[in-house]
């Protein structure tokens, strides 16, 4: 019988939905309780490979694997609850320098989370691994505590565990819909309707599904993973110990050992979708058809690598889905626009880190924040331009865990959102990088030569002479408004809000899932209607936050104005000459105070000035509502002389050299 009410209801019976039951218990909640539409392990835990590794190239990642690295290594001592751990550790390869120095980059890193791990050369190599062929090899990085667990074990473990505990689990139950009423949500199963405080979406490949008929669309689509079993290789037998885990992200590939056999995951060139058209509803605890063809470059890479494994017959050939996210990393947290709705899904690494993320779900329930800064991992990084399309771009230019750089700026998946802008900013050399999606331009190439440093340099050296325009309609805007909204702000702020309406002051907000923090622009527009400005990665972030602490009485309204509103900078000694060639001639310019504001026409577009000097740079920003936003472009020039960039007294500059001009001043800089 389906109980009728939950304080959580946990969607999805695999490793990380039964992690984060049992978790939800040790922070003593009882009344919790998982749906899985099958069985448990379903989807995709069953037939993973269960891999525990932590080098990461993100640190906040890489805290995260650490803490579900101890839970696994602790587990059966703590709980008496075995997750069949192997702890033979890891070899990561670098067959070229580049590789080498990545690896080498992130020991120290490692280290002071207390990771042993050290780069070794070729023999030790060859030691460690005998069966390798090490020719071309530089040597490897080495990680001894590293090693793999039984996925179904880990799962059955967790369950056991929580139910102990008070939870209950309804295998074979689909939840067919989410309504919110009332404060709660109601959880439509084929068993009946659970009345429930929290819902979390643990169901992996599923996840899109039930957030889509709300209007989420979460960039997450299923692929398909395939790796090789071998028959025994006698090789093994003389050894007298586990292989370690073995990896080669430049193939890419890996190997362990498998009882007396080997396992190879075998990697295609590019992404293998599956289930383009929706997941069948009878798909649950089976495989998809075999294609080791499409993979053949990376088994002749295996077999070269390890000879033994060439001599190896196949016994069999795994083939599954698996989840894929723009950056590999899973979707963590509330959804905004709905509240105490959370998702927990989308790990490429979900075995590995289905411990800790489970235990930091659990925290953010419980506790209203997790122990860890999750931003790498919050559901809320991506916004409703991270399309299928726009996933599948970006994964086809870097398909394959390890992969991916943190920081570097990404060529897939653009243009995705710009500015009206956009193709007059191209003509004019713009270099853009991308921002939360948005297309921000870097410098302005005068050159085909020239450096994003000498660029970056020349406007800077131009602004402290005339005047610069930079377009920062990419960043964040958010309102808030409403009886309360002055207090809401002050207490979460903790600063005073500017006293005046009209006036503009600077904060910084610590950001929901961890100790990151945003710097804000807070525009008082009147007693009780407030504009927060804030960097383009923040927006749905700092929604959530603000939606989070407004509840749900319905008094504070919380808007995303992001997108709507134009906004452009004048820096320079010259800009308040060229505004007061265009400004109605009753707007006195001069007169108006540092960080006030004045609502005037120029030309066509109806705009909000606001006035700021800082110790790098002066200037105005111009905000208008995005229509109007080349017709108030068009105006500036023509005043300033036309589009000529050498005769004109206007010179583009980008985020680069905005930031650079700004630093100095982090309420100012927000916007860039």
């Amino acid at each position: 019988m389906l109980k009728s009410n939950a304080d959580v209801v946990v969607v999805g019976g695999g490793v990380v939905g039964c992690s984060l039951l049992y978790q939800l218990t040790r922070l003593g909640l009882s009344n919790v309780v998982l749906v899985e539409k099958t069985e448990l392990t379903a989807g995709t835990t069953w037939h993973s490979a269960g891999h525990l590794v932590m080098l990461e190239e993100d640190p906040e990642v890489a805290r995260i694997n650490a803490l579900s690295f101890g839970i696994y290594t602790n587990f059966e001592r703590e709980t008496g609850e075995s997750v069949g751990f192997h702890q033979v550790g890891s070899l990561q390869l670098a067959p070229s320098r580049s590789r080498w120095d990545r690896l080498e980059r992130l020991l120290p890193k490692m280290q002071t989370l207390g990771h042993c791990c050290s780069m070794v050369g070729p023999d030790e190599v060859v030691r460690r691994f005998p069966l390798i062929n090490p020719e071309g090899l530089l040597g490897a990085s080495w990680a001894p505590t590293e090693g793999y667990i039984d996925p179904s074990m880990a799962t059955l473990a967790f369950a056991r565990l929580a139910r102990a505990a008070g939870a209950e689990i309804y295998r074979q139950t689909k939840v067919t819909a989410l309504v919110r009423g009332f404060g709660k949500w109601t959880v439509a199963t084929t068993a009946g309707a659970i009345s429930a405080e929290h819902v979390v979406l643990a169901t992996g490949i599923w996840a899109p599904e039930l957030p889509a008929a709300l209007g989420i669309h979460l960039p997450i689509v299923p692929a398909e993973r395939q790796y090789v079993v071998t028959d025994e290789v006698p090789e093994l037998e003389t050894l007298g110990f586990e292989l370690p885990i073995l990896r080669d992200h430049d193939v890419p590939l890996y190997f362990r050992q498998e009882r007396k056999g080997l396992i190879m995951g075998v990697h295609e060139p590019h992404t293998p979708y599956c289930f383009v058209d929706g997941i069948p509803d009878s798909f649950g605890q089976e495989l998809l058809p075999p294609d080791l063809e499409r993979g053949a470059a990376c088994l002749e890479a295996g077999m070269k690598r390890v000879p033994a494994f060439a001599r190896a017959g196949i016994k069999r050939v795994i083939c599954g889905p698996t989840s894929r996210t723009v950056d590999f990393n899973g979707l963590m947290g509330p959804l905004w626009n709905h509240r105490n709705l959370h998702v927990l899904a989308g790990f490429s690494a979900g075995i590995g880190q289905g411990a800790g993320v489970g235990r930091l779900m659990a925290e953010w329930i419980v506790n209203g924040e997790p122990s860890l800064d999750v931003a790498p991992l919050d559901v809320a990084r991506f916004g409703p331009y991270a399309t299928i399309t726009y996933v599948r771009q970006c994964l086809g230019e870097a398909h394959t865990y390890g992969s991916i750089e943190p920081g570097r700026d990404r060529a897939a998946g653009r243009p995705a959102r710009t500015s009206p802008l956009y193709a007059q900013q191209r003509a004019d050399g713009a270099v853009f990088i991308a921002r939360n999606g948005w297309e921000c331009p870097a410098w302005f190439r005068t050159d085909v030569q020239q450096t994003a440093e000498a660029a970056t340099a020349d406007e800077c050296k131009f602004v402290a002479g005339g005047c610069g325009i930079a377009d920062l309609s990419a960043r964040s805007l958010i309102e808030v408004a409403g009886s309360g909204a002055s207090e809401l702000l002050a207490r979460l702020l903790g600063t005073a809000l500017p006293a005046r309406d009209g006036r503009v002051g600077g904060a910084t907000l610590r950001l929901r899932g961890g100790a990151r923090s945003t710097a804000l622009t807070v525009y008082r527009l009147c007693d009780e209607l407030f504009h927060l400005a804030a960097e383009a990665e923040a927006q749905l972030r700092l929604l959530a936050r603000l939606q989070a602490e407004a509840g749900e009485s319905g008094a504070i309204a919380i808007s995303d104005l992001t997108g709507r509103t134009g906004c452009l900078f004048l820096l320079g000694p010259g800009a308040v000459d060229l505004l007061s060639r265009i400004a109605p001639r009753n707007a006195d310019l001069a007169a108006l105070g540092d960080d006030a504001v004045l609502e005037v026409d120029i030309g066509m577009a109806p705009v909000r000035l606001r006035r700021f000097a800082r110790n790098a740079a002066s200037g105005w920003e111009i905000q208008t509502p995005s229509e109007f936003l080349i017709g108030l472009d068009e105006s500036l020039r023509r005043a300033a002389g036309g589009h000529d960039q050498e005769k004109s007294r206007l010179r583009d500059i980008g985020r680069l050299a905005v930031e650079q001009l700004m630093r100095s001043s982090p309420a100012a800089a927000v916007a860039a």
